[in-house]
């Protein structure tokens, strides 16, 4: 008798059928994976279909560039503004944004190749795969006047040839008055296309830089 119950409660056991919902919970439960950047954004690799208002794109990391580009996020108001290393993203992030300020650092154009190659330089290879039409973009070039006074923020200005092609609407131009320089590819009509700065020998000035240009280029931004 011992045997036939214990035969009896092995076959009861071998006819429990498992809980289809409990796998699938097994199934789905490896939790979602995100990146963070640079500056603590978590990267997805889906775009959003909701259109944000502005993004700041800046390179390189760690330096005068990113210094200015986190003034400018503060300046603006960072619940109001994204901002991005473009080491960390994909050109089509920029997408994402009707309004854009891209940030750069200025050489020569020889130079630029050779030394942005890891940065911008490398960047806009696949920005030349997208299209900026009915995006509004403004730029700030990063150069030093003492150093390259022949190629001043030359940087900035093939920075905005791009947009350009690329169909964007240039904001933000800016007048030559109260900088020193001799030559520069940013300079259009006595107009630099976006705003310079010199952060190596004109730090103080920098501030009132900005904020005279943020007065004058927010209100050029489209809202979403």
């Amino acid at each position: 008798m011992d045997k036939i119950a214990g035969k009896n409660k092995t076959d009861q056991k071998a006819q429990v059928k498992p809980d289809p919902d409990k796998k699938n919970v097994k199934e789905h439960e490896e939790p979602l994976r995100l990146t963070a950047d640079l500056e603590g954004n978590y990267l997805l690799d889906e775009r959003t279909s909701e259109m944000k208002w502005l993004g700041i794109f800046y390179s390189p990391a760690g330096g005068s560039v990113h210094r200015v580009a986190k003034m400018l996020k503060k300046k603006i108001g960072a619940d109001k503004v994204d901002m991005f290393c473009v080491n960390d993203v994909h050109a089509d992030k920029l997408l994402d944004y009707k309004n854009l300020i891209l940030v750069c650092s200025s050489l020569g154009r020889s130079t630029w190749e050779r030394e942005q190659r890891d940065r911008w330089a490398k960047f806009f290879p696949s920005m030349r795969k997208i299209s900026l039409k009915d995006r509004f973009v403004a730029l700030v070039g990063l150069g030093d006047h003492i150093t390259y006074p022949s190629h001043f923020v030359d940087g900035m200005g093939y920075m905005a040839e791009l947009v350009t092609e690329l169909g964007g609407n240039l904001v933000g131009k800016t007048s030559t008055d109260g900088y020193v320089f001799q030559d520069s590819a940013a300079v259009t009509d006595n107009l630099f296309v976006g705003l310079p700065l010199d952060e190596d020998f004109e730090s103080e000035k920098t501030r009132e830089r900005l904020d005279k240009w943020l007065s004058m280029v927010l209100p050029e931004f489209e809202e979403v």
